[in-house]
C-alpha cells in the first residue's frame, strides 16, 4: 500500500514535467551522439577514398583530369573533391615574376606564408604550385630568399581544385581578397580570380608540392609543405562523451527517482503510525 502510495507521488504536475524534460534530454543526447557516430563513419569512407589514391602513382595533369571526371556524379556525405589527393607529376619553367603568397600559413607555432608560383607548360598554360612556407618577414614577391630551380624541371606533388570564399551566414566573417586589382598575397588560391593577373591560361587545379625528404638540418626556403594528412577527426570521441551524457542523466534521473520514492514511502508510514 506504501509502496503504490509512493509511486503516486511522482505523478504529480511537477514531477511530470520532470520526467518529460529527462526523456526529452536522453532522446536529444541520444540524437546527438547517432550523428557522431554518422559522421564517424563518413570518415572511414572518406579517409578510405584519399588512401586509395594517394596510392595511385603520380600522373600528368590530364591523367588526373579523367580520372576525376571518372567520379559518381552524386559523392557520398564528406567525400574529398574529384581532384583532391591525387598524386600528379609536371614538367615546365617556373615562372618566379608572376608567384604570390598565401596566407596566413603557420608553421611550428611562427607566422608565415606558402609560396605559390606559376609552372609554365609546354602548351603554353600554367600551374598553380604551393612550393613551400617561408616567414612572414619574407612578404613580397618574387621572394629572392626562396627562389624557384631554374630551366625546365619536373614536379611532383597532390592535385586540389581552386578555392573560393565561404558563402553563407558566416562568410562575412572570413577573409577576402580585393576582387580586383593585381594581388600579392591572397587568401585564397582562387584560379579564377589569379587567371586575371597571369599571361597564360590556368590548368583547372593547384599542386602542393611533394619536395620529398631533405637532409637533417637542411632549412633552405621554402620549407617543403607538409603532406596531406589522413584523420578520422574527433568524431567518434564526441559520439562517446554524448552517449556518456546520456548514461549520467540516467543514472542520476534513477538515483532522484528512488530517494524521492524513499521519502515517499517514509512519509506514508509516519501518516499511517498508530498515535
Amino acid at each position: 500500500m506504501h509502496r503504490s502510495g509512493a509511486w503516486r507521488s511522482l505523478l504529480t504536475p511537477g514531477w511530470i514535467v520532470g520526467h518529460l524534460l529527462a526523456i526529452s534530454v536522453v532522446v536529444s543526447f541520444s540524437q546527438f551522439g547517432t550523428w557522431q557516430l554518422r559522421r564517424h563513419e563518413q570518415s572511414v569512407l572518406r579517409n578510405a577514398t584519399i588512401e586509395a589514391r594517394l596510392d595511385i602513382p603520380a600522373t600528368d595533369i590530364a591523367g588526373v583530369l579523367r580520372a576525376a571526371a571518372a567520379e559518381p556524379s552524386a559523392l557520398a556525405p564528406m567525400a574529398p573533391h574529384p581532384l583532391e589527393f591525387r598524386r600528379v607529376r609536371v614538367t615546365g619553367r617556373f615562372d618566379a615574376a608572376a608567384e604570390v603568397l598565401r596566407r596566413p600559413v603557420s608553421r611550428d607555432g611562427s607566422p608565415g606564408y606558402h609560396v605559390v608560383t606559376p609552372v609554365v607548360l609546354d602548351d603554353g598554360s600554367a600551374v598553380l604550385v604551393e612550393r613551400g612556407w617561408v616567414p612572414q618577414s619574407l612578404d613580397s614577391v618574387p621572394v629572392s630568399a626562396a627562389p624557384p630551380p631554374a630551366g625546365v624541371v619536373t614536379i611532383e606533388g597532390w592535385a586540389f581544385p581552386g578555392e573560393t570564399p565561404p558563402t553563407g551566414p558566416l562568410a562575412a566573417l572570413a577573409p577576402r581578397d580585393p576582387p580586383d586589382g593585381r594581388l600579392a598575397q591572397v587568401a585564397y588560391v582562387d584560379l579564377e580570380r589569379l587567371s586575371a593577373q597571369l599571361p597564360y591560361p590556368l590548368q583547372p587545379l593547384r599542386i602542393l608540392q611533394d619536395a620529398g625528404p631533405r637532409p637533417p638540418g637542411d632549412a633552405t626556403l621554402p620549407l617543403p609543405p607538409r603532406p596531406p594528412e589522413v584523420a578520422l577527426g574527433p568524431h567518434l570521441g564526441y559520439a562517446v562523451q554524448w552517449f556518456g551524457f546520456v548514461l549520467v542523466t540516467l543514472i542520476g534521473y534513477t538515483a532522484l527517482l528512488r530517494r524521492r520514492l524513499a521519502e515517499a514511502e517514509e512519509a506514508l508510514k509516519g501518516s499511517s503510525a498508530p498515535p
